[in-house]
């Protein structure tokens, strides 16, 4: 993933490289012909058609202070209803965390909740939600909001969780740097009770997910998504502090989710598109009114099951202060664009418009832009602030000594040919086995739903240098997620690397990009898509650290 500060000289690099992914726009008009999200074309719904969507009801979106915030696994390995040997674990172990304070800790349940999604004469849909055990209920036939946990920075946390879902479920806290404890890293099986627990020393904001080492798809496309802040000791301030988590419904003509989930022609090709934008989990565009000159935190994430997401701020003064949950020195976004691929996190420091009834908004930047989040200015102005300081020092490595690493290729190859005709039975028969799509290094690692861990792309001591080529030798995108770890996105010939950290960068069709980072989190610790289809169908192996 590449976020570019407002440099031309580095724009035009980036450029001749091939992009890579971050803040420059990597879904294409012709990835999105005529502004119509790309599911199954005769079936795309027009995102002009976005904008006539509006809540009668405000979503409830500012964390609140009181709310508390939940982290969950840096990887997990099979529920123990799916084998008889519970396989390794995945993720920073340690055999228990010493508490430094007051305990901190929530109680949610995994469950299916009906929903109708687009109005009331839409046919109900199931949605997946982690919902917090005092959660207030919302009227029949409304999805509940995503959950925003809360912690403060001090002592360990926990959380609780009950699986209300017939399928096991492990669970991720994409970003966290910690060594985790719990059974929920290995896997809840259906009605059981499990917990995990997680320091509060790194701050920021996690994507709580399913877990690898079960099937997740299902899971990702219905919504099981929440969002983990870490409060820093002295947060910035703002004047509201907004989450938005962004993805894709992909719906039928009756306005139902489609129930194709693990469909070949998805697994083989991009992943699962869906045709109608959402925030929260719930129809795109939120909307607030602000007093002129508020400043506002965004936290921004997207939990898509396949789309790339360009967002740009419109009437909006944009410092970004954080990318993967992990802080960096705040800078303005290259046309004040946000490109996030799943999995990615950007959060930004937004000034609104000084003057009353102006309308700013952040949008999905297509062919035809789709508002997320829409700002109306109203009342008296807020006096204006000072320069956006940075965030905490990370405590990670400001260099890494590249002549010192470990190396390991991670060639991925596999998958529908772009110009091929996506006949189902052509499909069946090309690819017997659905989780062997694509391969890994000729098929020689991967791990895969259900099964035990696979041999590891790299096996090295705490404290190595790392560098991993990403070889994406497919017709199709690859973004790869690397758990328990942050790292540099190197240049092209080791001279150098990106500005700031990252742990899920863009790998387009035929591209190689170079990562490196130190090898801190003793474990397993898994490396794979963020496109549930493309995990589930090959694209998933492990980094194992020992002591």
């Amino acid at each position: 993933m590449v976020f570019p500060a407002r440099s031309k000289n580095l724009h035009q690099k980036l450029a001749m490289r091939g992009g890579g992914s971050g803040l420059l726009c990597t879904a294409s008009p012709r990835e999105v012909p005529g502004g119509r999200l790309p599911f199954r074309g005769e079936r795309a719904t027009s995102l002009s058609m976005m904008r006539k969507v509006r809540f009668s009801r405000p979503l409830p979106i500012m964390p609140d202070r009181r709310q508390f915030l939940a982290g969950l696994a840096l990887g997990a390995g099979l529920g123990p209803a799916l084998a008889q040997q519970s396989p390794p674990v995945m993720g920073g172990q340690r055999p228990a965390i010493q508490p430094m304070g007051p305990a901190q800790g929530e109680s949610l349940r995994a469950t299916a909740v009906p929903a109708r999604l687009v109005s009331s004469e839409s046919t109900e849909s199931t949605l997946f939600r982690f919902l917090p055990e005092n959660a207030p209920s919302t009227p029949a036939g409304i999805a509940p909001d995503m959950p925003i946990l809360r912690f403060k920075p001090s002592g360990d946390a926990r959380i609780a969780l009950r699986n209300e879902l017939a399928q096991p479920l492990a669970l991720a806290l994409r970003g966290m740097r910690r060594p985790l404890a719990g059974d929920a890293l290995a896997g809840i099986a259906p009605g059981q009770n499990g917990h995990l627990v997680l320091p509060t020393t790194q701050g920021g904001s996690f994507l709580l997910q399913p877990g690898p080492g079960n099937p997740v798809r299902e899971a990702v496309a219905r919504g099981l998504h929440g969002l983990v802040i870490v409060d820093e000791a002295q947060p910035p301030e703002v004047d509201r502090d907004l989450a938005l988590l962004v993805a894709d419904w992909r719906l039928t003509d009756k306005g139902e989710l489609a129930g194709d989930f693990g469909d070949l022609r998805d697994a083989a090709r991009m992943g699962r598109l869906g045709n109608r934008l959402t925030v929260n989990g719930h129809l795109a565009p939120m909307e607030i009114t602000v007093r002129p000159g508020a400043r506002l935190r965004l936290r921004l994430a997207n939990v898509a099951p396949a789309r790339t997401i360009p967002l740009h701020a419109q009437k909006l003064t944009a410092r970004v202060i954080a990318i993967d949950s992990t802080p960096c020195a705040p800078f303005d976004p290259l046309q004040k664009m946000v490109t996030l691929a799943p999995g990615n996190r950007c959060e930004m420091i937004v000034d609104c418009p000084r003057e009353a009834g102006v309308e700013a908004r952040v949008e999905a930047k297509f062919a035809t832009p789709a508002p997320l989040l829409i700002i109306r200015t109203e009342g008296e102005p807020i006096a204006a602030r000072g320069p956006v300081a940075a965030l905490p020092d990370p405590g990670l490595p400001a260099a890494i000594k590249l002549q010192n690493a470990a190396r390991a290729d991670l060639a991925i190859t596999g998958g529908w040919a772009r110009e091929a005709n996506p006949d189902p039975e052509a499909m069946r028969k090309a690819f017997p086995d659905p989780a062997r799509i694509f391969q890994l290094n000729g098929g020689g690692i991967g791990d895969r739903p259900v099964e035990a861990l696979g041999k590891p792309v790299l096996r090295v001591k705490r404290g190595r240098e790392v560098v991993l080529a990403l070889m994406n030798r497919t017709a199709w995108p690859q973004v790869i997620g690397v758990a328990g770890h942050s790292f540099r996105l190197l240049h092209p010939f080791d001279d150098g690397w990106e500005p700031y950290f990252l742990d899920t960068v863009y790998v387009g069709p035929g591209q190689t990009l170079r990562i490196a980072f130190i090898a801190d989190l003793l474990g397993r610790h898994a490396i794979r898509s963020t496109i549930a289809d493309h995990a589930e169908a090959g694209v998933a192996t492990h980094i194992e650290v020992t002591a």
